[in-house]
C-alpha cells in the first residue's frame, strides 16, 4: 500500500468520524430539546397544582378570593393585599405559559391562559383589579389588553 492510499484511507476514517459525532451531537440535542419541553411542562401543571391546593386547602382563602372576583370594595384592606398576591401568582404563571409558548418551547395544549383571561373577562372584581394596576402591570402588553377586554367585547368582534 503506497502513501497516497494510505492517506486517502485515513481522510476518510477521519471524515466518518467526524460525521458520525455530528450525528451523535444532533441526536444529543434533540433529546436535550425534549427534556426541557417536559420539565417546561412540568413546571407550569406544579404552579398551576400549587395554585389549586392552596384554594381547596383554605376555606378562608377560596372565600375571599370568590368575594373579591365578584366585588373588590367588599374587601378589606388585609384581604385586598392577600387577593392582589394571589391573583399576581396567578398572572405570573399566566406570563411564564405565554412567554413559552411564544418561544416554542411548549406546545402543549396547555389552556391556562386563556382561562384566566376569560375569568378577567367575566368577573367584574377581577375587572376592577386589572384596570386598577394597569398602568403599573409589569407583565406583557399584550395579556394586558387581553385581560382588559370585558367578556361583552369579545363577543362584539
Amino acid at each position: 500500500m503506497n502513501r497516497d492510499t494510505l492517506n486517502w484511507w485515513l481522510t476518510l476514517s477521519a471524515n466518518i468520524g467526524v460525521l458520525a459525532g455530528l450525528v451523535f451531537v444532533g441526536l444529543e440535542i434533540q433529546q436535550n430539546t425534549s427534556q426541557l419541553r417536559m420539565d417546561a411542562s412540568f413546571s407550569l401543571t406544579q404552579a398551576v397544582n400549587e395554585q389549586n391546593a392552596a384554594i381547596y386547602q383554605n376555606s378562608e382563602l377560596t372565600e375571599l378570593l370568590l368575594r373579591g372576583e365578584q366585588d373588590l370594595a367588599a374587601l378589606n384592606p388585609v384581604e385586598l393585599e392577600r387577593f392582589a398576591s394571589f391573583q399576581f401568582s396567578r398572572l405570573n404563571v399566566a406570563e411564564s405559559a405565554e412567554d413559552l409558548r411564544r418561544e416554542g418551547v411548549t406546545g402543549l395544549n396547555f389552556e391556562y391562559v386563556e382561562f384566566i383571561v376569560r375569568q378577567y373577562q367575566t368577573k367584574p372584581g377581577l375587572q376592577a383589579f386589572i384596570r386598577g394596576r394597569k398602568d403599573t402591570y409589569v407583565g406583557s402588553r399584550e395579556l394586558l389588553a387581553r385581560l382588559l377586554t370585558t367578556d361583552s367585547e369579545t363577543q362584539d368582534d
